[in-house]
């Protein structure tokens, strides 16, 4: 029986347990050779929680299985918990494998599932795997809940103008908890709350003022409105620690109860006196329209309907652009934009911003993209088209090599002649300084073409990977194709082919620069030009 080799590893304190994917590796590759199988496929998932199915080698094995002309019958695991922790996820994709006739097969979990018995003991595996995973998850929730309402961090980097620092505890144990920084940092502080209170300066004002003093914010780079609004609202400079704002489950999207929150007061040395900083959220409640409550610092907003945001980039600035509305308190938000995020950050002085109406854009990027993505998809035009773009890359290097071989082919001819010469008793008294000239060239250009050679291996992409990049070409076709569109899903198809849009406001023309790499290398870019109008 043909078989897939499915490992994986959350994380890398994991690897370097018996669950490592050596070992993994190892004990599948063992089962198999007893069992007389043959392994033609491998997925490799490394830092990956199973807790999801949003694992690029896991949805690239199952896009293969779903082909007709699958390479395997079975996918081997080294424990059900490898393939998914979440039942449902388990379920879901067994079934959906089963049906194209491909068995998940676990090697410490014998069980074929053929009988009443097996299938009751295989959900029970299935099942004491997600109460593992959960109860881990709360046991560790435990910890991170007395850690904060002790005052200790958590993880994650210190606001600006804090440090972190680590504490010995008992056990051979630390703790990590926040200290002073820079003198300069803590004045920059007390200088912004200072602003927003008393000189009534907004938060433009204070990071346009920043930037021209030359103070690099805390990543080196330039002060945001959002920047000093975040500072403006953080109860971390009065000395109060706050933990469990969000819901990590949903990824920071969603906002807990303030009731809910941990909440620990002198946790670390405060910059600024609460009397300043309630004086601050007083302001702000009167100029931030929708609320500006302490606690929700940043209004939630809803699902994007821009589904090319951060892949166009501005022409004049380069700066990535982002979705905008010309009103929001119209129905509907108003007329739709895509923005300078350049403009809306830092001002007009750093960029002349012009925008962009949503719906033009979207229709001409959806039209010129989706004739690039059926094309891709047809035979064997991605391969080809993957071929031609090493080609192109290297094609200087290719030349050189082309000639180099011509030097060192005319270089071996003339040292045959030569050396007939002296043997024939025919050559001169210098020719034998020019043999050794020639062969000392011909040393040096051979090394040269040696190293040349080495360095174009050629390009080798993998069937699998071909398959996977289609696949996702005709579902991307299939949702541009859509009469309800799905930005959040065409936003992140996307991001797999498309690396740049960007729209020249001179010519009128868009440049559309298509992109597929693998494990950090470029397989293929190239650039589209249409008319704007």
């Amino acid at each position: 029986m043909r078989v897939a080799m499915y490992v994986r590893v959350s994380s890398d304190r994991q690897a370097e347990k018996e669950l490592s994917i050596p070992a993994q590796m190892k004990a599948i590759q063992q089962y198999c050779q007893s069992k007389g199988w043959v392994i033609v496929s491998e997925f490799i998932e490394k830092g990956r929680s199973a807790k999801t199915d949003e694992r690029a080698e896991f949805q690239k094995m199952i896009a293969i299985a779903k082909r007709s002309n699958c390479p395997f019958e079975a996918v081997v695991v080294h424990k059900f918990d490898r393939f998914s922790r979440k039942r449902d996820d388990h379920v879901i994709y067994k079934a959906l494998l089963a049906q194209v006739g491909v068995k998940v097969i676990s090697v410490t979990e014998q069980t074929e599932a053929e009988t009443p018995q097996d299938m009751l003991l295989e959900g029970m595996l299935e099942i004491m795997s997600e109460f593992f995973n959960a109860n881990l998850a709360v046991e560790v929730r435990k910890g991170m809940t007395q850690n904060a309402k002790l005052g200790y961090n958590n993880g994650g980097t210190p606001p600006y103008a804090y440090r972190t620092e680590h504490i010995a505890m008992s056990s051979q144990k630390t703790k990590a908890v926040w200290v002073l920084g820079p003198r300069e940092e803590i004045d920059v502080v007390r200088s912004i709350f200072n602003q927003y209170a008393n000189e009534g300066a907004g938060y433009k004002k204070i990071a346009s003022r920043l930037n021209e003093d030359g103070i690099p914010a805390q990543k080196g780079g330039k002060w945001s409105a959002s920047t000093i609004r975040a500072i403006i609202y953080n109860e971390s400079y009065i000395g109060r620690k706050v933990w469990n704002k969000q819901d990590y489950q949903t990824k920071g999207k969603k906002w807990r109860d303030r009731s809910e929150w941990i909440i620990t007061e002198n946790a670390h040395p405060s910059i600024i006196t609460e009397e300043l900083f309630n004086k601050c959220q007083e302001n702000a409640r009167r100029r931030d329209s929708g609320g500006g409550e302490s606690h929700k610092p940043f209004q939630l907003k809803g699902a994007s309907p821009f589904w090319l945001r951060g892949i166009i980039v501005c022409d004049k600035c380069g700066s990535r652009m982002v979705g905008n509305s010309n009103s929001a308190r119209k129905k509907g938000g108003g007329q739709k934009y895509y923005t300078c995020g350049g403009y809306l950050r830092k001002g007009k002085e750093f960029c002349s911003y012009v925008g962009w109406r949503k719906e033009r854009v979207e229709e001409v990027v959806t039209n010129k993209l989706r004739i690039t993505l059926l094309r891709l998809s047809m035979d064997n035009q991605l391969a080809d088209e993957i071929q031609r773009y090493y080609n192109e890359k290297n094609k200087s290097q290719m030349q050189r090599a082309a000639t180099l071989e011509a030097e060192v082919g005319f270089l071996q001819k003339r040292i045959e002649t030569v050396e007939d010469d002296i043997r024939a008793g025919r050559a001169k008294p210098y020719h034998q300084d020019m043999l050794d000239e020639m062969q000392q060239e011909l040393t040096e250009k051979q090394q040269e073409l040696d190293v040349l050679l080495s360095s174009l291996q050629g390009v080798s992409v993998p069937e699998e990977y071909i398959a996977s990049a289609k696949y996702d070409m005709q579902t991307m076709i299939g949702l541009l194709d859509a009469e309800v569109p799905n930005p959040q899903m065409l936003n992140q198809l996307a991001a797999k082919f498309v690396s740049k849009v960007l729209f020249q406001r001179e010519t009128k023309k868009l440049y559309l620069t298509i992109q597929l790499q693998t494990d950090g290398e470029v397989l293929l870019e190239k650039t589209i030009v249409a008319e704007m109008y």
